[in-house]
């Protein structure tokens, strides 16, 4: 009987070491979280629209462009969180002129010899989102195809109203007149992996748009203007 139990006694072992290492795999393959978190640098660009502009205003081509970090933190192999923090640009041509008075802040129609009005604003915008994917994303490298959506809000750095006249490029400052901060909700469809042959830069990009809830500007005649931003953002 000695001899049968000591000759079992490494078959146990065997099988003891063979299951602690199946139950390691099980882990592995059924861990809620594919990886711990990714961060991308993220560079967008697109053109925008502005809704709510008084009619009397002509109006030509807006455009955005965002630079900036992006973190992906995975909730399970279908959702993530992301969060993010951008330095935006916002461009917008618009045929007015702003006139800041003691008590009446409001923007007119550019006079005769007024051309090329255009403000440039520049904010700094932290996101919180929600990424949804449409397989299991099991890696950082399993290729998907995503929708995020959630809020974006910012601090308003800058806002400068350009113009040129008498063959002179003019600046006004128009902090007094821009609202400190925006808000804004986004809705974007997200590549990831190996989808496009051709294009290559386009399978780790984003694609949708943001709507702002609160005007760029404050003086009494634009504040029911509603920017909204098609961007095409490429994550590195």
């Amino acid at each position: 009987m000695k001899t049968i139990r000591f000759t079992k006694a490494p078959i146990f072992f065997l099988l003891f070491v063979l299951s602690q290492h199946l139950m390691a795999q099980d882990e592995v393959t059924y861990s809620k979280k594919p990886y711990k978190s990714q961060t991308y640098f993220s560079f967008g660009a697109g053109v925008s629209f502005l809704q709510g502009v008084p009619d009397n205003f002509y109006q030509d081509g807006h455009g955005n462009v965002q630079i900036g970090l992006m973190k992906e933190l995975p909730f399970n192999k279908r959702l993530s969180f992301i969060t993010g923090l951008e330095l935006e640009r916002l461009t917008y041509n618009l045929d007015f002129y702003p006139v800041m008075e003691e008590n009446t802040n409001i923007f007119i129609q550019a006079q005769e010899g007024v051309k090329y009005t255009r403000i440039f604003q520049n904010s700094l915008n932290l996101s919180t989102q929600a990424r949804f994917y449409f397989r299991e994303n099991s890696s950082k490298q399993t290729s998907n195809i995503f929708l995020q959506t959630g809020l974006r809000g910012g601090f308003n750095l800058s806002t400068t109203f350009a113009y040129r006249e008498n063959n002179e490029n003019q600046t006004i400052n128009l902090s007094d007149l821009a609202s400190p901060f925006n808000l804004q909700v986004e809705l974007m469809l997200g590549f990831k992996g190996n989808y496009f042959k051709k294009l290559e830069i386009l399978n780790a990009s984003t694609f949708g748009f943001t709507y702002q809830f609160n005007s760029p500007l404050t003086a009494g005649n634009v504040e029911k203007i509603r920017p909204i931003n098609l961007t095409w953002r490429f994550l590195f």
